[in-house]
């Protein structure tokens, strides 16, 4: 298995003109790929079981580990009625896969068009358009038109394709099956101690294109104008992460209006917010 030293990023149409062969194989694919195909929103530490075995299968056969994710969360479109906000921008979710040693991402811009693909020529696509010799999943994965594909029947196309696909055990965290749907829920509720556990890392804030406003002695910014999921309410320390520089402060959260206080330096363009622990739910 070759090691990159920087992900290597493709759209879904660049994957389509490969097996269409109106261009040519890229270096990446030559030895053939693993993969494993997901929102990966988060990601999360069942996702990590997931990376672990393209990355174990990458080895052994001398393949290339790589994702196949997609532009937006898809937990919106999934989700009936109230949606808390995703767990990660892209960017964030980017830079988790390329940090698991995930060599390529394929990153698709879900449209209507894609949505009524089903299942098999999926699946076909990326045995031709990126030499998918592996695919590890989920149980619950599904994919195709209106979900029609999952487990039975990827294990049916692997077979028939000589692709080898595995499904690993659901990954537990005190008795329920970690998901992202199970971590947005917690962060909304403010249980940030559990969503750490699950995230595997601190849950962390994109605030790259926000605007905070100084309002004397702290800086506060709309809720809106994050797509991200935060507290419903309460108050926490966090990490406020700038170029150069970490600074503690108490966040608060209500209903329309986020703020920071107690900033323990003059922060400027602010990166991101790390969660670290509730002072006040």
């Amino acid at each position: 298995m070759i090691e990159y030293a920087v992900m290597i990023r493709f759209t879904w149409e660049e994957i389509e003109s490969i097996a269409a062969g109106k261009t040519a194989l890229p270096d990446v694919f030559a030895r053939g790929t693993a993969l494993t195909v997901g929102n990966f929103d988060g990601p999360h530490i069942g996702h990590d079981s997931l990376f672990a075995l393209v990355r174990a299968e990458a080895k052994k056969d001398d393949l290339t580990p790589g994702v196949v994710a997609f532009k937006q969360s898809l937990g919106a479109f999934k989700s009936e009625g109230f949606y808390e906000g995703d767990l990660s921008t892209l960017a964030q979710r980017l830079s988790v896969i390329e940090a698991r040693g995930m060599a390529f991402a394929i990153v698709i811009d879900f449209s209507d068009k894609f949505g009524k693909m089903d299942g098999h020529s999926f699946l076909s696509m990326l045995v031709r358009g990126c030499g998918m010799k592996f695919i590890a999943e989920g149980w619950d994965f599904r994919c195709g038109y209106r979900g029609a594909y999952g487990m039975k029947e990827i294990r049916a196309f692997s077979r028939k394709s000589g692709i080898v696909s595995e499904f690993p055990e659901p990954t537990l965290y005190e008795g329920e099956r970690v998901s992202s749907s199970l971590i947005r829920m917690r962060v909304f509720k403010g249980d940030i101690r559990s969503a750490e556990a699950m995230l595997g890392r601190k849950y962390a804030l994109d605030c790259s294109a926000s605007v905070w406003k100084r309002d004397g002695g702290a800086l506060t910014a709309e809720r809106s104008a994050f797509v991200q999921v935060l507290p419903e309410h309460g108050t926490y320390g966090v990490r406020v992460i700038t170029d150069g520089c970490v600074s503690e402060a108490r966040f608060t959260a209500e209903s329309h209006i986020l703020c920071l206080e107690n900033l323990q330096k003059d922060v400027r363009h602010i990166k991101a917010v790390e969660f670290i622990r509730t002072i006040k739910e």
